[in-house]
């Protein structure tokens, strides 16, 4: 079973919804609070192109495929990530 210290932004993050967490529908994510890299990356277009082939693969892979799920649990994260997949990617962003 993954879990969520098996994510790599593991030890930096502070968001309440982790797509890792199999108890994530418990938690509730608050306006104020940050939302997952994993999450924010697989809302914005090509994100799976980004992410073919990195080590992170498998993280990106689960948050996408939960993340519509995790946007009907909270109305924060979905405007959250509505609002990220309006953005440029920070993983393009860092190439340069």
């Amino acid at each position: 079973m993954i879990e969520p210290k098996q994510c790599p932004k593991y030890s930096k993050c502070s968001a309440p919804l982790c797509p890792l967490d199999p108890d994530w529908e418990k938690r509730v994510m608050h306006k104020d609070e940050r939302s997952c890299f994993y999450l924010n990356e697989a809302s914005k277009p090509d994100a799976a192109q980004r992410f073919e082939g990195r080590k992170d693969e498998f993280v990106f892979q689960i948050a996408y495929r939960r993340m519509s799920l995790m946007k009907k649990h909270s109305s924060t994260l979905k405007r959250r990530l509505e609002k990220a997949s309006l953005k440029g990617s920070r993983i393009t962003a860092s190439k340069f």
